[in-house]
């Protein structure tokens, strides 16, 4: 079976050798030192240099930015590094979710996130949503919002302390475990 979207990964990669040996001295070490322990620099950074990250769409005449993979690179980072030393960011909490398909899935099955009944048809029915289309974007972007009211929730009535890439982790896994009940 061939690998999914092989010559986009390829590109990347070649992409990703060829910007970090001409602007980072060749190590992503430095990539990720040039945003001075800033998250959401990192993620500009990143989403600005590598065309492979730059997740945005125009929306009903608006631009906007998700940039998943990219604030998915920063928390493996910070993950990685367990918030010190490298992966040491000083506004982590300024990240989003990671809009992508299984979270919405998860809160979809959890009735935190009702779709239209003609949007929940093509669903159920496994049809694609092109990328940037409205369904897509709407989608995406719902989901960032019910992780961010969540997050508040917790935070302030719960006294959770807690930030949006746990709870994405969190739902994430918990789709994961359940992708073969959930659409």
């Amino acid at each position: 079976r061939p690998f999914p979207q092989m010559r986009q990964r390829l590109f990347a990669l070649q992409e990703l050798g060829t910007v970090l040996a001409a602007q980072f001295d060749g190590s992503a070490a430095n990539l990720v030192r040039s945003a001075h322990r800033s998250a959401s620099a990192l993620v500009q950074s990143v989403a600005t240099w590598f065309t492979a990250f730059q997740d945005h769409t125009v929306y009903k005449g608006t631009q906007v930015f998700l940039y998943k993979r990219a604030q998915i690179f920063v928390a493996d980072v910070w993950g990685a590094f367990q918030g010190k030393g490298l992966g040491e960011f000083c506004d982590i909490d300024q990240l989003t979710m990671f809009a992508d398909y299984r979270v919405p899935q998860i809160l979809r099955e959890w009735n935190v996130l009702q779709y239209s009944d003609a949007l929940s048809d093509k669903v159920d029915r496994l049809l694609t949503l092109a990328f940037g289309s409205e369904e897509e974007t709407e989608i995406r972007a719902a989901t960032v919002q019910a992780v961010e009211r969540l997050k508040h929730i917790l935070n302030s009535d719960h006294q959770a302390h807690t930030i949006s890439v746990h709870i994405d982790w969190l739902l994430w896994q918990k789709g994961e475990a359940l992708r073969t009940d959930i659409r």
